[in-house]
C-alpha cells in the first residue's frame, strides 16, 4: 500500500512545471491571471446591467401591483418583481463565486511560483535536498 501512495505522489509531482521552464511558466500564469481578471470585470458589468434591468422592470410592476392591490393581478405583478429580484440575486451570487475562485487561483499560483523559484534556487546551489528528488 505504501508503494502505491509513493507512485501517486510521484505522478502528481511529475505534472508540476519544472524549474527549468520557470520563465515560460511565469508568463503563462501571468496571462492566465490577466485573462481571469478581464473576465471578472466583464462579469461585473453584466451584473450591473442585470440589476439596472431588474430595477427598470420592477418599478412598473410594483406600480401595477399597487393599483391592483387586492386582486389576482396585483399578486401576479408582485410575483414578477420577486422573480426578477431573484434573478438579479443569482447573478450576484455567480459573480461572487467567480470572484472567489479567481482570488483563490491567484493565491495558489503565487505560492506555486514561489515554490518553483525556491526549487530552482536549490538546484542551482546543488544542495543535498535537490538530489533526493
Amino acid at each position: 500500500m505504501e508503494n502505491r501512495g509513493e507512485r501517486i505522489g510521484e505522478l502528481l509531482l511529475s505534472r508540476l512545471p519544472q524549474p527549468a521552464n520557470l520563465p515560460g511558466y511565469q508568463e503563462e500564469v501571468k496571462s492566465l491571471l490577466a485573462h481571469n481578471e478581464r473576465r471578472l470585470r466583464q462579469n461585473k458589468w453584466t451584473v450591473v446591467r442585470v440589476w439596472i434591468f431588474v430595477v427598470a422592470a420592477s418599478i412598473p410592476f410594483l406600480w401595477m401591483a399597487g393599483t391592483h392591490f387586492n386582486t389576482a393581478e396585483g399578486n401576479w405583478f408582485l410575483g414578477l418583481v420577486g422573480f426578477w429580484v431573484l434573478l438579479g440575486a443569482i447573478e450576484v451570487a455567480k459573480y461572487l463565486g467567480h470572484q472567489g475562485r479567481v482570488q483563490l487561483l491567484k493565491e495558489v499560483k503565487q505560492i506555486q511560483l514561489q515554490v518553483l523559484e525556491l526549487h530552482a534556487l536549490l538546484s542551482k546551489v546543488g544542495s543535498p535536498i535537490s538530489d533526493k528528488h
